[in-house]
């Protein structure tokens, strides 16, 4: 076998074998091979961000279970004065039990310490208190826990994503930059004979942008450890490939399901109704407000109270329906505001997936065109019209022919997960029908 066969042939066993894998055309030396599984597996374990997102909920899930449960609060005075006297230690223990929105029951007991022994004082009071003109409760504005924990999970699978990816592309460049380079000081090396020839300026601007490409390696590298929370300094070869299918988007699904997904929005429409409510109230109550109250306590004698107050406030009524009647038209305005954003998201987000669908399609043609190309080359080289170095540019434009394609279907897959993440899909699954 001649010398330019066997390097023609180890380029296309180098070629295949990245392509299978997913890969760049040359492998990074001693690194080690991850797949997008490896990478979630890994993040969602020890990334730091998401443990404090789930210690966070975690909290905040039990505050909002203690706002049904009895509050007991206790007060202790271990000495005081009253009427010029010396007061011995008092104390008093008091539960609050929350019965429903306008319903309360509240027991207290005291007790003091004197020259007489210990005194305790029990005493209880069940308060009911009800507002005619009330406004609704306020529900549905934000997310519910499972919705939050989606989200963060989606957040995350975006980013290990996004670094595998920009990784494997950047590790790509390099290795062809470097075969590149490679060839160049072949070739340069073979024109030294020409009189007058500076390759130094073309040397040079190929080695810095060689160093340029390893540093930004190195940089994703450490930004791919970070995320996974990998506490050994460890050098990550991506084995990703992406799954290109032909899908066509329905406009009107599309639009509700981000509509539904999205929390910006879903305030912006409580607001509103929040706003409309408070207006509706105004022009109903002209103003007033009125409450019925009760309660009922018990200690050392039985007492019960009934009463209706009203109060209004002495501001001028069309002033004060003014401010309201505007507010409504500015939370009207945000809600027309928020679901214009959403909507110019969703249309930019179908727009990049239509260019990285054609870049897809252009640079499949261009690996045609880059193939054809080098088997010319071999014809012309075999009948001696062509040097073994422009077969080997040949070979070279062939794999960056192919790399600029596998690189152009992984954009495509990170757009579309975009899409998906902006429609609120559970990305831990649904990505594996992008990523292999």
């Amino acid at each position: 076998m001649s010398k330019l066969k066997r390097r023609l042939w180890a380029g296309f066993l180098a070629l295949s074998f990245a392509l299978t894998l997913g890969g760049g055309a040359l492998a990074g030396a001693g690194g080690s091979p991850i797949t997008l599984a490896d990478a979630l597996a890994l993040a969602l374990e020890h990334n730091m961000g998401y443990a404090l997102f789930l210690w966070e909920q975690d909290l905040a899930q039990r505050r909002e279970a203690l706002q049904k449960h009895p509050k007991v609060a206790a007060e202790v005075k271990p000495a005081g004065f009253e009427d010029g006297q010396l007061q011995g230690p008092q104390g008093s223990l008091t539960i609050t039990v929350p019965l429903g929105r306008h319903m309360t029951l509240s027991g207290k007991m005291g007790v003091a310490v004197d020259s007489q022994g210990v005194d305790l004082r029990p005493t209880g009071t069940l308060i009911l208190e009800y507002g005619l003109f009330a406004l609704p409760k306020e529900e549905g504005a934000s997310l519910s826990p499972e919705e939050q924990r989606r989200r963060e999970v989606s957040r995350l699978v975006l980013q290990v994503l996004d670094l595998l990816i920009e990784l494997r592309k950047a590790i790509d460049s390099r290795d062809y930059a470097q075969a590149v380079l490679a060839h160049l000081e072949a070739k340069l090396a073979a024109a030294e004979q020409t009189p007058n020839y500076d390759d130094f300026e073309l040397r040079t601007k190929l080695r810095e942008q060689t160093a340029a490409l390893g540093a930004r390696v190195d940089q994703l590298q450490l930004q791919l450890r970070t995320v996974l929370g990998a506490v050994e300094p460890a050098f990550y070869e991506p084995l990703i490939a992406a799954r290109v299918r032909d899908v066509e988007y329905v406009w009107e699904e599309l639009q509700e399901e981000v509509f539904a997904a999205s929390a910006e929005l879903r305030s912006a429409r409580q607001q509103l109704e929040r706003a409309r409510a408070e207006l509706e109230l105004e022009q109903k109550s002209k103003g007033w407000d009125l409450k019925v109250s009760g309660a009922l306590q018990a200690g050392e004698d039985l007492d019960l109270s009934v009463g209706l107050s009203a109060s209004k406030t002495l501001y001028p009524y069309r002033i004060i329906l003014d401010e309201l009647e505007l507010a409504a038209a500015k939370a009207e305005h945000n809600l027309e505001a928020v679901e214009a954003a959403l909507l110019g998201e969703l249309r930019s987000s179908l727009q990049a997936i239509a260019a990285a669908e054609e870049r897809i399609r252009l640079r499949a043609e261009l690996v045609a065109a880059a193939e054809e190309d080098l088997e010319l080359r071999q014809r012309q080289y075999a009948a001696g019209l062509v040097t073994e170095l422009q077969v080997e540019e040949a070979v070279l434009e062939v794999q960056k022919a192919h790399l600029d394609y596998f690189h152009s279907e992984l954009d495509y897959a990170r757009t579309v997960a975009e899409l998906w993440n902006l429609c609120g899909r559970d990305l831990t699954k649904a990505v594996f029908d992008l990523i292999s």
